[in-house]
């Protein structure tokens, strides 16, 4: 029979052997002592439980108390340690947790050296640094402006010693939720790439912001009101559901028989500066778009750039037409968004609008950004209903038999 030793943790094995013959003789059954037996660290055979030394090859059974006593972490303010003696000296041991502590020690025991995590700042940066030639130019941008400028308190701490839900709470004091929650997405895949698993925290909730757009009507208002402006080639465009970035790459030679060929991009790398890159947002970016409004092609430039003005001089432009009819202040990406809802307006079919838009078939981010309800369609489909279900008055409802 088999069990476990609750003082020494080992297995012991208790052996009940009866003889109803004799006693006498080793080859023969014959009654055997209830006892407490273990098995040899060397030779695996059984010999009498808490021996010192085992009685057939003599090695020696009790571990060292250095090899197997393991002391019982403290808790620090943001991680568990205690000291360990290795070789008769005394060692350190750090955890985020009490089992990352515990692997620890066990590691150093069998002689693995513990993990030497960077810090916050040079984690990320190491992460950029692997990314650089994969992301896009604007995304390593923000990644650089995100390590320069969020957790200042933080960046020169070893990623095992940081308390990261104290960080979060500070920087949102401080930031937006949606700020904070770009800022932990990078710390999170930073702390991923370094091999440093970092903890569940809660991130405060991002609100739904609301979006300026324009609706069916104000658009003719629009259109009318930027005729003739500097900014007009940069409003059709976003008309035509293309980005800042798409329209600012675009050449006048890719529009032509009707059609507009998106492809590439101009964005801004982590120096600031404008680059043209081949790639747009994804894959269903490159598209070629019909030109929907005929005064496109009317004023476009020779040749070169179909836009040269600036993404802050297109917005000032924006801004002061807006303002000036009383419109709704948008951007290009709004106007982009509008397109989005005139398209839903007139009917056009949900794969129409991705295909011409640039978006994944089916995805979601179309309804929950883009296509917009104006609050007067939603007004004159309540007044449909309402209309349907009024009840005629002047007739009194027929009066029930009595039975």
């Amino acid at each position: 029979m088999k069990c476990v030793n609750k003082y020494t943790k080992r297995n012991i094995y208790i052996h009940t052997h009866q003889s109803n013959k004799s006693n006498r003789g080793y080859g023969g059954k014959r009654e055997k002592r209830d006892g407490f037996f273990m098995k040899c660290r060397n030779c695996k055979r059984e010999i009498q439980d808490n021996s010192l030394f085992c009685n057939w090859c003599g090695a020696e059974q009790i571990k060292p108390k250095d090899d197997y006593y393991v002391p019982e972490p403290v808790k620090r303010a943001d991680y568990y340690s205690g000291r360990i003696t290795v070789d008769g000296k005394k060692i350190t041991v750090k955890g985020k947790t009490r089992k990352e502590y515990y692997q620890n020690v066990q590691d150093i025991k069998k002689g693995a050296a513990p993990k030497d995590y960077p810090t916050l700042k040079k984690a990320i940066q190491n992460y950029i640094d692997i990314n650089i030639n994969v992301l896009s130019p604007s995304t390593i941008r923000g990644y650089t402006f995100i390590q320069k400028t969020r957790f200042t308190d933080y960046k020169d701490k070893k990623l095992d010693t940081i308390n990261y839900q104290q960080m979060i709470n500070e920087c949102a004091k401080d930031y937006k939720p949606k700020t904070v929650k770009n800022s932990w997405g990078l710390v999170s895949a930073a702390c991923k790439n370094a091999g440093f698993n970092p903890p569940e925290i809660n991130l405060p909730a991002v609100p739904v912001s609301k979006t300026d757009y324009l609706d069916h009507k104000q658009i003719k208002t629009f259109l009318a009101a930027i005729k003739g402006d500097d900014a007009e080639v940069a409003a059709l465009l976003a008309l035509h559901s293309l980005r800042l970035s798409e329209l600012l790459h675009l050449a006048v030679e890719d529009i032509k028989n009707d059609s507009i060929h998106v492809h590439g991009a101009t964005v801004r790398n982590k120096d600031g500066k404008l680059i043209d890159k081949e790639t747009n947002k994804n894959r269903t970016s490159t598209r070629d778009v019909p030109v929907i409004i005929p005064r496109l092609t009317e004023i476009l430039p020779q040749n070169g750039k179909a836009v040269t003005l600036g993404a802050e001089t297109i917005r000032q432009h924006l801004k002061r037409i807006c303002e000036a009819n009383g419109l709704p202040i948008v951007s290009i990406h709004d106007l982009r968004r509008s397109f989005a809802t005139l398209a839903a307006y007139l009917k056009w079919q949900e794969e129409t609008i991705c295909a011409v838009g640039g978006w994944k078939q089916g995805s979601p981010v179309v309804h929950q950004i883009y296509i917009k309800v104006s609050d007067k369609a939603i007004k004159e489909d309540v007044k449909k209903m309402q209309q349907y279900l009024k009840v005629d008055t002047s007739r009194t409802p027929a009066k029930r038999k009595a039975q």
